[in-house]
């Protein structure tokens, strides 16, 4: 008898420590990372856009211009395994913010002001780690480009050349809430935007 209850104990002690490495590999903690933010590639930020249309009262060409906002496209990734128990509602991250710190790399860059972008994006659980989310985001606003490099552009640059004013580092930092899992996430990425007075074809905005 006492060798049948050791042998059920011995059992029990051994399911138990399965049991809990099992668990183990469940409860991993929750990852929100950046997988991309433009593709990798650098963000080319034209400061105004210009315009030329033929004026016929004074029958001239006037040439007018406008600030753009850049966007860029974020690729995001969510790992959460929970308890490794089934739910009916599956867990997802919601974003409510992006703050976007510019860091001027040129001897004479200022301190440039921080942006903060509402947001309203949600991000997939996915326990496997391969499904990602994309979506697109203002880089850098109009008025950031018209407060900081509006006396640097009076005109449009000839045809194939360009002026880079500033390489800015910008760092983002996504945060949000699981509702499911009852828990903050937040993460960041950076990336790196070309400041400068590009290109533009004087016949449309926007090109």
């Amino acid at each position: 008898m006492r060798r049948s209850l050791l042998g059920l104990l011995t059992v029990a002690a051994i399911g138990g420590l399965l049991l809990t490495a099992g668990c183990e590999v469940f409860q991993q903690d929750p990852t929100l990372r950046v997988v991309s933010i433009n593709g990798g590639k650098s963000l080319r930020a034209d400061i105004a856009d210009f315009y030329s249309y033929f004026d016929p009262i004074d029958s001239e060409y006037i040439l007018i211009y406008q600030y753009m906002p850049d966007t860029v496209e974020v690729v995001l990734q969510y790992i959460e395994i929970g308890a490794g128990l089934p739910t009916w509602t599956p867990y997802v991250a919601t974003l409510t913010e992006a703050k976007i710190k510019y860091s001027g790399t040129s001897e004479d860059a200022p301190a440039y002001t921080s942006a903060t972008v509402p947001l309203r994006q949600t991000v997939k659980a996915d326990a496997t780690g391969k499904m990602t989310t994309t979506f697109n985001m203002t880089a850098m606003s109009a008025t950031f480009k018209q407060t900081w490099f509006e006396g640097e552009v009076q005109e449009p640059p000839p045809n194939g050349e360009y002026n880079i004013f500033d390489l800015i580092k910008a760092t983002v930092t996504f945060s949000g809430y699981d509702s499911v899992a009852d828990r903050a996430v937040k993460t960041a990425g950076d990336f790196q935007i070309e400041v400068g007075n590009f290109y533009d074809d004087l016949n449309r905005f926007g090109q």
